[in-house]
């Protein structure tokens, strides 16, 4: 029996996986770390986006051996913001994916939802009547 190498993996630029927005993004870079997603994606694509982000961050960070690590390590929160509050939530409850109605109620998927804030952005021709 012959093992076989397994082939290279092909690398795709970001840019092929996320068709181009037709809005303009931010005028500034964003302060690290941070990141602007936007274009025609799924609702639930900005909630899979943090629940991974936050995952990420709450890996201990690589120490020596020898080193201590520190146990107070701070939580890292991830923030949605969002055209209409009630829009997003009927999107997200329309679209009925399967991943998020099975595993929402785990209890590291729901320690991470915990820690993402939604934000709605008020329109500017709201500002009027405050």
């Amino acid at each position: 029996m012959t093992h076989q190498a397994r082939p290279q993996p092909i690398p795709i630029p970001i840019s092929a996986l996320l068709p181009p927005s037709r809005e303009s993004g931010p005028s500034k870079p964003l302060p690290f770390p941070s990141a602007a997603v936007q274009g025609p994606l799924p609702p639930t694509s900005a909630i899979h986006l943090a629940l991974n982000w936050l995952a990420v961050s709450d890996l201990p960070e690589y120490t020596a051996v020898d080193a201590e690590q520190s146990s107070s390590k701070h939580l890292a929160t991830a923030l949605i913001i969002t055209g209409s509050k009630a829009g997003f939530a009927d999107s997200i409850e329309e679209d009925d994916e399967d991943w998020l109605r099975y595993h929402a109620g785990d209890y590291g998927v729901l320690y991470r939802l915990k820690r993402v804030d939604i934000r709605q952005v008020i329109p500017l021709s709201s500002w009027a009547l405050l």
